[in-house]
């Protein structure tokens, strides 16, 4: 093999002295390689085992001269190129045998570069100049650095400190104060759940080992043994009770901290962990009230309550203790979050399969608490409505006559302004920062809400309330919260009786941080009423952002307020009409009924199907004649979130553009006192239905035909 090797490289070797234009006698002795090629001869004579003998003449002695002519280059010019701005310039020779040569002739003069276009550096965008050299066009780009904010001084926490950058409209809210720094953060581990179950453990022994209920000896009393001993029970049920409600607001903190994080793993686990946990604990903690009710401290336990109340309070914590029940509600927790990871739930199977499950499991689930169906449930336990589903028929059929053409005639004006590039050119900047600036850094719209919210305060016997005092109050103390997921909501912790604020990513414009603050300061002056209705929480939401819309009518110019105002008064009918279309979605899958448009089809086999969902739907909106301006699609996205809920925003709308309306028929104070009187109701009355809360208000009821006749002629005259 060694051989073999040393040939091949020795062969090649003798090539490459053989290879050139050129021919060299290799015994010419002024060759220099001519003792390179004796080695080589000698070295085969050694590998083939021959000897160097001399020359013989034995056959013929006649001289050859087979040596090879030697070539001479003849060069011509083909081809000649002139100096550029980056090239010489250069002549191109070439042989009849292929060889090559340049000559060079002049140097290349350089690019002539002027500037042909500046882009300035701004606070967040780099900056470049591009230059563009005058003869050949080559453009080069000089880049700077975004400059970055160079902020102010902070005047009120609730408003932005502004860059002071000129042109920059850019802002960032001051440092809070850390008021709740240490107390807003999830810490439930499982010696909470330990000391929970141990609690509930020694009470379930305690009332265990206690006499069963006898009526002649067990009576209400204040003093004596009985009442000593159920003191002694009673302090253990209030520190059952106590870790209990630690453990929900934990639920709501893991809640919104995954909100505000949705990628990271930690916090989904936690969330994740905690809905689950919580059905369970809930069913643990009322499953005691049957204890309670057999044993001798039934009197004590239940004192204050009618015997009508006892029972049906009874039916309610026998239900949530049922294990069918508990299992159902942890279930359609892990359906929520599951929908929570589809990330195209417009056109997704999975939303259909899954929705159908839910629906089923809320069909059982108002089984269980002894309701006809889920809506009878939704309506009457969980959203407290002062009405049922079935008085909604006749509110529906005054949304489709007086309300669903001007929501059509509004969507018609909006497309017209849109389409009118010189309306839209002076209109656009105010639409911008109305609608697509965040409150939280653009200075302009912050300081528009701030300068409104100003104007709103309210002195009664109950309490001095300062609107722009509180929202100071949730800008600086660290109960607001913003995040990636797409929502905005408030809500009271529990143990902590704090409301805290979530603005998430693309839901922190100013009309939204209105509405939510609307929600934020009925949890600052009615904290004690749990009895509102849901219509009403949303009445002190939507009708701060309609109050806002009348503000800004002076403080716009007229093309951007009136592209302002038809872009909000569109999504107040929006809400009003398409919220009312789930509804009516919801009605026709929980009652498994349906006889409008395509009835024949969805109802041929006499049951609704996941496959026939999305036809229901588009069946709904062209029943309500909105199919034109609304997605077929959008029952996917809130029937799952909020079931059965949509309704009360329809209510809502509709009962307060009537402040709208008053603004501009009668003045925005009186609007303003109206709204206002939606809050302090509370000063004079402990409980009004939501029909008897808009009277006292003011205005009339969302029941009343003779409202929305008014509503819909001063709307169409709005519009145009």
């Amino acid at each position: 093999m060694k051989k073999l090797l040393l040939l091949i490289m020795t062969l090649a070797l003798a090539c490459s002295l053989l290879a050139g234009c050129e021919y060299m006698d290799p015994a010419d002795s002024d060759n220099p390689v001519a003792g390179a090629f004796d080695s080589v001869k000698g070295f085969f004579s050694d590998l083939f085992g021959g000897e160097d003998t001399p020359d013989t003449d034995d056959t013929d002695d006649t001289t050859i001269d087979d040596t090879p002519a030697v070539h001479e280059h003849d060069f011509v010019l083909v081809k000649t190129s002139k100096a550029t701005c980056s090239r010489d310039g250069k002549e191109t020779y070439e042989c009849e045998c292929g060889e090559k040569k340049e000559v060079k002739t002049d140097d290349a003069f350089g690019h002539s570069m002027k500037k042909a276009r500046e882009t300035k550096a701004t606070c967040e965008q780099a900056g470049s100049i591009v230059y563009k050299c005058t003869v050949c066009g080559t453009k080069e780009e000089e880049r700077f650095a975004a400059l970055g904010h160079e902020y102010g001084e902070s005047t009120e926490a609730s408003r932005l400190i502004p860059c002071t950058r000129e042109g920059c409209v850019h802002g960032k809210l001051a440092e809070g104060n850390g008021k709740y720094k240490d107390v807003l953060v999830f810490t439930f581990d499982a010696e909470d759940e330990a000391a929970i179950e141990e609690k509930y453990n020694e009470i379930l022994a305690m009332l265990d080992s206690a006499e069963k209920y006898n009526a002649a000896q067990h009576g209400y009393s204040e003093t004596g043994a009985l009442a000593d001993a159920y003191l002694v029970i009673d302090e253990k049920h209030t520190e059952l009770y106590e870790l209990v409600l630690n453990a929900v607001t934990q639920r709501q903190l893991a809640e919104i901290l995954y909100y505000g994080n949705t990628s990271n793993a930690q916090l989904k686990e936690n969330y994740a962990y905690m809905m689950e946990y919580y059905t369970g604990m809930i069913s643990m903690f009322y499953s005691l009230s049957q204890p309670f009710y057999d044993s001798m401290y039934r009197e004590f336990f239940y004192y204050g309550m009618t015997e009508q109340e006892i029972l049906a309070y009874l039916a309610d914590s026998n239900a949530v203790s049922d294990e069918e029940y508990v299992a159902l509600t942890a279930r359609n927790a892990e359906i929520e979050v599951l929908y929570q990871e589809i990330g195209n739930p417009e056109s997704s199977a999975e939303v259909l399969e899954l929705y159908y499950e839910f629906v089923q499991n809320n069909k059982r689930i108002a089984e269980i608490m002894k309701y006809e169906n889920y809506l009878e449930y939704a309506y009457e336990s969980v959203y407290d409505r002062d009405y049922t589903y079935e008085d909604i028929a006749e509110y529906r059929e005054y949304v489709k006559r007086y309300i669903a053409p001007i929501y059509c005639d509004l969507y018609a004006k909006y497309v017209e302004l849109m389409s009118d590039p010189s309306f839209v050119s002076k209109s656009s900047d105010e639409y911008n920062t109305m609608f697509e600036s965040s409150f939280f850094n653009n200075v302009t719209a912050n300081n528009y809400l701030n300068d409104y919210i100003d104007l709103l305060a309210f002195d009664t016997d109950k309490m001095s309330v300062s609107f722009s005092d509180e929202l100071n109050n949730l800008a600086s103390d660290g109960n607001l919260f913003r995040g990636t997921y797409r929502g905005a909501f408030v809500t009271r912790l529990s143990a902590l009786d704090l409301p805290v604020a979530y603005f998430g990513s693309g839901y922190d414009g100013v009309f939204t941080v209105a509405h939510e603050f609307g929600h934020y300061m009925n949890e600052i002056y009615n904290p004690d009423a749990s009895s509102q209705s849901f219509d009403l929480l949303e009445m002190h939401s939507q009708g701060n952002e309609v109050l806002y819309l009348s503000y800004m009518k002076d403080h716009l110019t007229e093309e951007g307020y009136s592209l302002v105002k038809v872009y909000q008064l569109l999504n107040m009918l929006y809400t009003a009409v398409t919220a009312l279309t789930v509804d009516t979605f919801e009605q026709a899958v929980y009652l498994d009924t349906y006889n409008g448009r395509y009835a024949s089809t969805i109802m041929a086999d006499n049951t609704i199907t996941a496959d026939e969902y999305d036809l229901l739907y588009e069946s709904i909106l062209i029943d309500f004649g909105i199919q034109e301006w609304n997605s077929a699609e959008y029952w996917r996205y809130v029937t799952i979130t909020s079931p059965c809920y949509y309704v009360s925003y329809s209510v809502s709308a509709i009962s307060v553009l009537q402040l709208y309306q008053m603004a501009n028929e009668q003045s925005f104070d009186a609007a303003c006192d109206s709204y206002l009187k939606l809050f302090t109701y509370t000063d004079d009355y402990d409980v009004l239905t939501t029909e008897e809360v808009l009277i006292y208000s003011g205005l009339k009821s969302f029941t009343d035909s003779m409202m929305f006749m008014e509503l819909s002629e001063f709307l169409s005259a709005d519009i145009g």
